[in-house]
């Protein structure tokens, strides 16, 4: 019974051996991690099996360690066959089948983050009119200019791994291609296991520090570019020359072979523009993705009523750009929570956009702040000062985990689980004038 049962999932040893490097499972909460941020759950069971043949072991040891009764085997099977078409069908949802259960989106699917991003330092070459961080602006957190100690990184990394068990970490700032050991701790993170990210302005990005980079073990970079014109990118980077720098840098990433894309922040300066950018993904960057996120009024950015576009607007904007994506055959992905009552990003092919602050996103600040995301500059701990599991169990992270920010008729709304009622931050800023008051989303 055993020869005939690993015959019959002879396929499974190649098939984990093509996908270890992109997946990841999580037993401490059951979860199976498509890099770097989508997220199936499973049932323990599930977790088990596929986490120990994503360790190494072979499915004939797995089916002698669960037991290789007709029955069990069949299950096994169903279960395997189920990850394998949806890790192979792009989109990532898992297909219906008796290895398949769907219920309602729920908060909380995991308990412990699925993305971290660390922020290496808020120095920075350019004066982003937006800048969340307010590098070099008015509005700018406690201390700018700091950033982190290589050691700290480092002993950072490793509670990301090992404590926080997250499996992607991108490297963010400020501009964290200023800091001089960044390839450094790219092999770091590379080595505990991590797919490992960069997001970056791209103006000092040269020939060589991309191929250094992809040395070390750089995984992909996303390269922020505010329009497709230097006169628009500039005006809002504050700094002439640097559109064409970000150009070169983009290229330059992208030639070395790390995996590159842009993303846009919208804004009302580069608004006119934002449909124009998958053309100029696809003919000036030979890009075949893309990503935009909505611009809120927080940092410098919370200076200038002039930058905001208001939810009730932005639904407008993002599907001229999903539109224009699809025209071109360019992928658009959208990164902003937006209220599903004023924009269904779920209707509208782009995914479900809640907000992941202290909950599906692990962020740090140059000092080893916790944060609740990059741009909520209020702590929840430290972890160059405390534990993980102290800092992930504060009262204040688990209030932003249970999206005890939104408005009450937000959480009253059928759909709260998916839409979270968007961003706090956007509303502690604006209000709620916006918001219908029977929601129809």
């Amino acid at each position: 019974m055993r020869d005939s049962a690993v015959q019959n999932l002879s396929w499974v040893d190649e098939f984990i051996a093509n996908v270890r490097s992109y997946v990841f499972v999580r037993v401490e909460d059951a979860v199976l991690i498509r890099r770097p941020n989508r997220v199936h759950k499973l049932n323990e069971t599930g977790a088990r099996i596929l986490g120990a043949l994503l360790d190494g072991a072979l499915i004939a040891d797995v089916l002698a360690r669960i037991g290789n009764a007709p029955g069990r085997v069949r299950e096994t099977a169903a279960f395997l066959c189920a990850v394998r078409q949806a890790l192979d069908g792009g989109a990532g949802a898992f297909p219906s089948g008796p290895a398949v259960d769907v219920a309602p989106a729920a908060l909380n699917v995991t308990a412990l983050p699925v993305l971290a991003e660390i922020a290496l330092t808020h120095r920075c070459n350019l004066r982003c009119a937006f800048c969340y961080a307010g590098c070099g602006c008015a509005g700018a957190p406690g201390g700018a200019a700091r950033t982190m100690a290589t050691v700290d990184a480092e002993r950072i990394l490793g509670v990301i791994w090992h404590r926080a068990r997250v499996p992607s970490v991108s490297f963010t700032g400020g501009e964290p291609a200023l800091v001089n050991d960044l390839p450094r701790l790219v092999r770091h993170a590379k080595h505990l296991g991590m797919r490992v990210n960069l997001i970056t302005n791209g103006t000092v990005v040269t020939e060589r520090l991309a191929r250094t980079l992809r040395d070390h073990g750089l995984d992909s970079a996303q390269v922020s570019i505010e329009g497709v014109t230097a006169a628009v990118h500039e005006r809002i980077t504050g700094v002439a020359g640097s559109f064409g720098l970000t150009v070169a840098g983009a290229r330059h990433l992208a030639a070395a072979g790390i995996v590159t894309h842009t993303n846009t922040t919208l804004c009302r300066w580069n608004a006119a523009e934002a449909a124009l950018l998958p053309e100029f993904a696809r003919d000036v960057l030979a890009f075949p993705r893309f990503s935009m996120n909505l611009m809120m009024p927080v940092g410098a950015a919370a200076q200038d009523e002039s930058l905001v576009i208001g939810y009730a607007e932005a639904g407008a904007h993002i599907e001229a750009v999903r539109t224009a994506a699809e025209l071109a055959g360019v992928e658009f992905m959208w990164y902003s929570p937006v209220p599903l009552c004023l924009y269904n990003t779920i209707a509208n092919g782009l995914g479900n956009k809640g907000c992941s602050a202290c909950d599906g996103l692990l962020s740090i600040g140059p000092g080893g702040d916790v944060l609740p995301c990059s741009s909520w500059d209020e702590p929840v701990g430290n972890l160059l000062a405390e534990p993980f599991e102290k800092v992930w169990s504060s009262r204040a992270a688990a209030r932003c985990r249970a999206k005890m920010f939104a408005h009450p008729r937000c959480a009253a709304c059928e759909h709260f689980t998916a839409c979270h009622g968007a961003c706090p931050l956007y509303w502690r800023h604006r209000g709620y004038e916006e918001l219908p008051w029977r929601p129809h989303c």
